[in-house]
């Protein structure tokens, strides 16, 4: 840990602010205040100077912030692999959630049972949930208690098949969590696809990834490609 005075750390936050602003906002004159605190505590570097301190800085935060990518594996234990088991990322996405859930079911078993309820529960304290499957008919036991529980915070979609298409399916197998850690895998939430199978995914630590998958539904849903489960 760096020994410094509360100026500095002052300097480092408004530093750290003004980035981030300057991220949402690109169109916002960037960091003013920066500069007016570098100014005051650096009184004898010049504005190229104090730029150059900017920069670095940014540079330096732009890397420690930058999208993570983990691999995830299903596969028998004895395989040993240095990678996250699916069923342990899983299970700690949907348990860590304090703000929304989004997920996406094309199979969905009774060994997926004990999740399904943890997302119940987390929608009972106010974490928003929403549950994209594929058939709600074929699912009509698992998805019994969700359906209960529907309301504002918990909502399940089905896939509006196409009437001249009955192969076509939903057939992402996803979840994102609080809008930051995005899940996408081969595995289905199924014993095989949790334990039984050879399946592989990637889980993502990026806001923007996450933004860009949750829009994207939110857009099928615009066009009816995903509806509403009402009764």
């Amino acid at each position: 840990m760096w020994d410094t005075d509360i100026n500095i750390d002052l300097i480092a936050e408004t530093l750290i602010d003004d980035f981030e602003k300057c991220l949402k906002r690109p169109e916002i004159p960037a960091f003013e205040r920066s500069m007016q605190e570098l100014r005051r505590h650096f009184p004898n570097v010049d504005e190229k100077g104090l730029m150059d301190i900017i920069s670095l800085v940014c540079t330096a935060y732009s890397r420690n912030t930058g999208d993570k990518c983990e691999l995830v594996i299903t596969a028998p234990p004895s395989f040993r692999l240095k990678a996250r088991r699916t069923e342990d990322v899983v299970g700690c996405l949907i348990t860590e959630a304090s703000r929304s859930i989004t997920i996406t079911g094309y199979s969905i078993s009774d060994y997926f049972d004990g999740m399904l309820d943890s997302m119940v529960q987390k929608s009972t304290t106010g974490v928003y949930v929403n549950l994209y499957v594929n058939d709600v008919e074929k699912h009509g036991e698992q998805l019994q208690r969700v359906k209960s529980y529907r309301g504002q915070y918990l909502r399940l979609f089905e896939y509006n098949r196409a009437k001249d298409d009955q192969m076509a399916a939903l057939h992402a197998k996803m979840i994102v969590v609080d809008g930051v850690s995005s899940f996408i895998s081969s595995a289905n939430l199924s014993y095989h696809g949790m334990q039984g199978n050879i399946e592989m995914g990637i889980l993502i630590k990026s806001a923007d990834k996450a933004r860009t998958i949750e829009g994207l539904l939110k857009e099928l849903r615009r066009m009816k490609v995903f509806l509403p489960v009402t009764d």
